[in-house]
Formats: structure tokens, C-alpha cells, sequence
């Protein structure tokens, strides 16, 4: 048994002053041979002291707070270990079909992103969900957790769109960083989201590369586009050091010693099949560590009190 406030325990010795002031009413007899001796009365005149001493008790114990100890369970169950890279780029803010009737039409896609995770997440209960949004540098949004109200806030702030900059190398480093802060269990994955391609530097492209080498992170890229905007899955070639940077990045991705897979989503109906895709990949046995908390022994401890007061109560107003 733990307590909140173990001070209050030094209070406990005050339990003895029932027995150390007398609690009964006092008269003035000229000739106590009047009266019998009378056994009962002694007995509730004592019985009165030790429920005054026990009322003493349990008012510090309350004051104390116990708790039992918490314990840890393990479940395992089907799940992963997820981390969202959100683009926070002012583009992300445009409706999916931009121009026309249609604008107004649209959903945005920062919205649409925002919404399509969110019900992701709530059929996962068994995920540990990470989130990072990034447009000029990374915005660390939340840890590896299985805490949903953290995560949905985190969305909600990798939603929210930045400047008109994508530094995707800064949002890939951050998320991967974060799988090194918890112990792995299952299987891991890094969800970019991204409406453009941005450039990595050769630095942040090694340091990505060694942390995929070393770990087994799936990768899985959803690029949110445009019509017009150039597609990994045209067929198109190009000369050497002109390929568009999707091409570029997407080659770079290619080449890292890990499970990957790109996706295009032109209107909101895509992305939520790109993430209905990622959602039947990772579903794979998984340890969980659940917490119970302790046990507050202050409500027991209160009702306890309420009996002893009502049974103090009865025996002051009891007469013979």
C-alpha cells in the first residue's frame, strides 16, 4: 500500500486521547451509594472510546490517501507502432481539384487528411501512433503513444498549415528518431504524407539511409497531388539529372534497405484506399504493456467512517 500523503501518518498517536479525556457527562451526587454499580454502562462508555479512536484513525488515514500498487499487464494483439509525417506546406491548405466551380467543392486536403487519419486511428486501438508535421523544419507533434486524445491533437496541429516550404528530410529524420525512444514490439512504420517532393540534402539522405539499415521500418509515401502534377506510375523516362524531384525522391526511397510502397491520392476518396492499404499491411502480432493503476481505498475508508459516526450518534442518544 502506497500513500499520497504519508506525513499525515505522524498524526496517528491523537487515536490514544479518547482514552486520555474522559467523554462521558459529569454530575454532582451527594451519596454515590445510591446508586448500582453499573457494568453495562462501563462497557458503553469504552465501546464509545475505541469507535472515537477508530474515527480518529480513519480520518488520517483519508487524509493520507492510500493506494494499492499498480501493476503491469502484457497483451499481445494485432497492431503497429505507426508514425504520421504530415506536410504542413501552405499547398496543403488548397482543395484537392483546385480552379473553377470546383474549388468550393472540394474538400481541403489538409481536412481531409485530418479526418481520414483520425478514423484510421480510432479502429486501431492497439497502435502506438507518433505525430510529426513539418513545412520549413519539423514540428515535433506527439511520441510514440497509445494515448488517443494526444494523438488526435497532434493531428490536428500537423493539420494546420505552415509556410510555403517543404523540408521533407527535416519531418523523415524527426519521425524516425522517435522509434529509437521506445522499445520496439511488432512492426514499425514511417506514413509520409506529402502534396510535393522537396529536396534532401546528401547529409540528411545518409542519415536517413543508416537509420533504415539499422532498423526494420516499413516506408510508405502518399503523395497527395494534382492532376497535372507529374505520377511515379506514368512510365514516363527522363534524362539524368532532370527528373522531377517526386522521381528523385521516389528513387531515393527505392534504394533504402527497407519494405516500400508509394501512393497517389487525387481527391479524398484515394487517400482514404491508400490508408485502407497501409491499414491491411500492418496488422501484425504485437506486445502491448497495459498499466492498471492502484486501488483508492478512500471511498471504503469513507463509508467505514459514515457507519462508525452513525453508530456513535446512536449510542450518544441512547439512554437507560
Amino acid at each position: 500500500m502506497n500513500f499520497i500523503g504519508p506525513y499525515w501518518l505522524l498524526l496517528l498517536p491523537l487515536a490514544a486521547l479518547p482514552f486520555l479525556i474522559s467523554v462521558s457527562d459529569k454530575f454532582l451526587i451527594s451519596n454515590i451509594s445510591v446508586f448500582h454499580q453499573d457494568n453495562f454502562s462501563k462497557k458503553i462508555n469504552v465501546l464509545t472510546k475505541i469507535i472515537m479512536s477508530l474515527i480518529i484513525i480513519i480520518s488520517i488515514l483519508i487524509l493520507a490517501n492510500p493506494w494499492s500498487n499498480s501493476s503491469t499487464i502484457t497483451q499481445i494483439g494485432k497492431g503497429a507502432q505507426l508514425v504520421f509525417v504530415i506536410d504542413r506546406s501552405v499547398s496543403m491548405a488548397k482543395p484537392f481539384i483546385g480552379g473553377g466551380d470546383d474549388k468550393n467543392k472540394s474538400e481541403i486536403k489538409s481536412l481531409a487528411t485530418r479526418r481520414i487519419l483520425k478514423s484510421f486511428i480510432e479502429n486501431r486501438p492497439l497502435d502506438m501512433i507518433g505525430v510529426v508535421g513539418f513545412s520549413n523544419s519539423a514540428l515535433y507533434g506527439s511520441k510514440i503513444t497509445k494515448n488517443r486524445g494526444y494523438s488526435y491533437a497532434a493531428i490536428d496541429a500537423a493539420t494546420r498549415s505552415s509556410v510555403n516550404q517543404t523540408n521533407i528530410g527535416s519531418g523523415i529524420s524527426s519521425g524516425l528518431f522517435m522509434f529509437s525512444e521506445i522499445e520496439t514490439t511488432g512492426s514499425q512504420a514511417l506514413v509520409l504524407l506529402s502534396d510535393g517532393a522537396g529536396k534532401i540534402s546528401k547529409r540528411v539522405k545518409d542519415k536517413i539511409a543508416v537509420i533504415f539499415s539499422e532498423k526494420k521500418i516499413n516506408l510508405y509515401w502518399i503523395i497527395i497531388k494534382e492532376p497535372n502534377d507529374v505520377s511515379l506510375f506514368s512510365g514516363n523516362t527522363y534524362l539524368k539529372d532532370r527528373e522531377p524531384t517526386v522521381i528523385k525522391l521516389d528513387s531515393f526511397f527505392k534504394s533504402l534497405k527497407t519494405e516500400y510502397k508509394a501512393y497517389e491520392a487525387e481527391n479524398p476518396d484515394a487517400l482514404s484506399s491508400a490508408i485502407k492499404d497501409i491499414d491491411a499491411k500492418e496488422k501484425r502480432p504485437i506486445k502491448i504493456e497495459k498499466n492498471i493503476p492502484g486501488k483508492n481505498y478512500n471511498p471504503l475508508l469513507l463509508k467505514i467512517l459514515l457507519v462508525l459516526l452513525l453508530l456513535l450518534i446512536v449510542i450518544k442518544n441512547f439512554r437507560i
